[in-house]
């Protein structure tokens, strides 16, 4: 009873304490202050912001590093890509195919290899870095179709003594041959050239003797097949040379290998503005290739130019310069005869005359006895080609504040495969 009397006491004491006012619990000691002050965090924002301005410069610094560095590379990629395909395009220069025996029939103002040094531009750009001149190469060929058909169906199975010791006489049935192109595409491509409005045609060669006849207009495709009949060049009137009809060979073997081709085709190299760039609407300088039939009446290219490919753009310079004795000197624009730039396709070939007089082989001393005079002699054939960047940067220039281009020139030097044959 004691024990229990003590303890409902000390409950009421508490009680007691609770409700008095005027009763005071010990205050607790203040909490510790934590976090940072105002001046640290204003030193750690300084910090930062100093540390961010480095890393913006570093960053800024290596994304135009990076972006020039691109533009660098692809210019130098387009730029060889051009000399590639140059290179691959004059080494069908003078390959002559209608015929084995002599060269094809040409204009002496319209010569099948020439250079047109320092040639205006037409409509030339108006930024300061545009080419207003550059060098124009012009060159003549014969060019093959992509593949070789197989003669399979032939009028008349013998050779031209097989007829004479037979007394057969030469009929139409003679000229009309059936060609397998290996492909349904290539037999079309055929009979899309055949009927084209070129003005020289397509010619048909057949292998076994190596004689060139005249497709006639609108050959029967069927399939892989071809069937033509042959008939008169539209160009023999004018240059004695060509088809006159019915082959001259009279028969062809079954299996013999049938080429087609494009004669006296024209080739020419040029800058010219092209519109390919919306933010330049006066166009930027391309080298550009055409091709198309030779003019028989001068000119270049008769009234169809033909086709037009762009080989690369933003091309500054291009020229193209000669040498008939090792590339110890060279003919072309920049040279000077008489005191003068070489303005003009003869006085470089004065100037490679002067090389020949030295150093041409016996007989080979003048490049005046035909228009075909690089056939028999080895000319050295140099093209330059300088392309820019796409864009101008101030990384480009010496003090790092002017925007400029970048540029870069790259050189061709060979002897083309058709250049100087008779050389062995």
């Amino acid at each position: 009873m004691a024990r229990r009397a003590s303890y409902q006491l000390q409950v009421t004491r508490y009680k007691l304490q609770d409700e008095n006012p005027c009763h005071m619990r010990p205050k607790a000691k203040a909490d510790k202050a934590v976090g940072f002050s105002l001046v640290e965090l204003l030193v750690a924002l300084l910090l930062t912001l100093f540390l961010m301005a480095g890393l913006a410069t570093v960053f800024k610094s290596s994304v135009s590093s990076f972006t020039a560095t691109g533009e660098k590379v692809s210019s130098a990629r387009r730029n060889r890509l051009s000399i590639e395909l140059l290179g691959e395009d004059i080494n069908m220069a003078g390959m002559y195919l209608t015929d084995m025996v002599m060269p094809p029939y040409t204009l002496w103002d319209n010569p099948p290899f020439y250079i047109i040094p320092n040639a205006l531009i037409e409509s030339p750009g108006t930024d300061s870095s545009d080419p207003k001149q550059t060098d124009e190469l012009y060159f003549y060929l014969d060019e093959p179709l992509p593949f070789e058909g197989t003669l399979t169906d032939s009028p008349n199975q013998g050779t031209a003594a097989d007829a004479v010791l037979s007394g057969t006489a030469i009929g139409s049935s003679a000229g009309s041959y059936t060609v397998d192109c290996q492909s349904p595409e290539y037999a079309k491509q055929v009979g899309d050239l055949a009927n084209s409005t070129a003005s020289n045609g397509l010619v048909a060669i057949f292998k076994d003797f190596w004689e060139a006849v005249y497709v006639a207009d609108k050959p029967s495709v069927k399939g892989r097949e071809v069937e033509f009949s042959v008939g008169t060049s539209p160009t023999a009137g004018m240059t004695g040379m060509g088809s006159q009809g019915l082959p001259s060979k009279v028969y062809h073997r079954k299996g013999a290998g049938v080429l087609f081709v494009k004669p006296a085709q024209m080739v020419r190299y040029r800058v010219e503005m092209a519109q390919m760039d919306p933010m330049k609407p006066e166009g930027i300088p391309c080298l550009v290739r055409h091709q198309g039939d030779y003019s028989f009446t001068g000119g270049g290219f008769a009234s169809n130019v033909g086709t037009r490919q762009i080989i690369t753009e933003n091309v500054t310079k291009f020229k193209v310069y000669l040498s008939a004795n090792g590339g110890k000197d060279w003919a072309g624009y920049g040279n000077t005869d008489q005191g003068k730039d070489i303005n003009d396709w003869n006085r470089i070939r004065n100037l490679i005359d002067v090389q020949l007089s030295t150093v041409g082989r016996p007989g080979q001393k003048s490049t005046r006895g035909s228009e075909h005079w690089f056939r028999s002699i080895p000319i050295l054939v140099r093209a330059d080609v300088t392309t820019r960047t796409a864009t101008k940067r101030s990384e480009f220039s010496a003090d790092n504040k002017t925007a400029k281009y970048n540029e870069m020139t790259q050189t061709l030097i060979f002897v083309p495969r058709h250049f100087g044959l008779p050389m062995n």
